[in-house]
């Protein structure tokens, strides 16, 4: 059993954060990623995380308010925050702690329960991830509609192109194609054959893992909607980027 599927099964003991914390309202996502790119601006979405069981750890002396500060004057189109707790060492609080800078917050955890949606909601959120590769359509259906009555959008992505099928579009989703195979944790890299899967389906595309700041491939940066960055900015020295 994989890393991520012990994760799945550890879902139901996780504690759940009842007391709303919000600070405002929900941001969209969507609509801050397009305004980026209207503006010329490289539409990314800049992750937080302290560790990753494919060999990441955040660098000493990383503070979440310094970085999240960073990203905002940066001009990315949203702040990303790994919740996981025991595998990847997350935290609601940075939740809670992102919502102040005035960009939509996505929570990035591996969402099976509403409950799950409810606790990133009242720490923050304003959107949330679903991994199609491990919900089933009606479950993630379900996910999307009750993240969606929240005021939340649903970034919904897949590795594996037989899950696509899996994925409906709708006024409050994205699509992301996360290049990392959650399995085996291995960066598979499949972006041009995915692209021929996604021309016909309507509504923003992210593409996810191993992209660095500033690199982009420009014919990759025509035909998806944002990108979502990680170790890259984190690993980077202040100013350096």
């Amino acid at each position: 059993m994989s890393v991520v599927q012990r994760i799945y099964g550890e879902n139901e003991s996780r504690i759940y954060v009842k007391e709303n914390r919000r600070t405002r309202n929900t941001i969209s996502l969507r609509k801050s990623l397009a305004d980026r790119r209207r503006s010329g601006i490289t539409p990314v979405i800049g992750e937080f995380k302290r560790s990753s069981p494919s060999g990441f750890r955040i660098p000493e002396g990383v503070s979440p308010a310094a970085y999240f500060k960073r990203l905002a004057e940066m001009q990315v189109a949203g702040i990303s925050v790994l919740t996981e707790p025991r595998h990847f060492l997350g935290s609601y609080e940075d939740l809670v702690e992102a919502q102040s800078i005035g960009l939509p917050v996505l929570a990035k955890d591996f969402i099976s329960n509403e409950r799950m949606i409810t606790s990133s909601y009242n720490s923050g959120a304003d959107a949330v991830l679903l991994i199609a590769d491990f919900l089933s359509r009606e479950n993630l259906r379900n996910l999307v509609d009750f993240a969606s009555g929240l005021g939340m959008e649903s970034l919904v992505e897949f590795h594996d192109p037989q899950f696509l099928v899996n994925y409906e579009p709708c006024d409050s989703c994205l699509l992301g194609y996360n290049r990392r195979n959650l399995i085996t944790m291995k960066i598979e890299d499949n972006t041009m054959q995915i692209l021929a899967l996604l021309t016909d389906i309507p509504g923003p595309k992210i593409l996810e893992s191993g992209l660095k700041y500033g690199s982009i491939d420009p014919f990759l940066e025509e035909r998806f909607d944002g990108f979502l960055i990680g170790t890259s900015l984190l690993e980077a020295k202040e100013g350096s980027i």
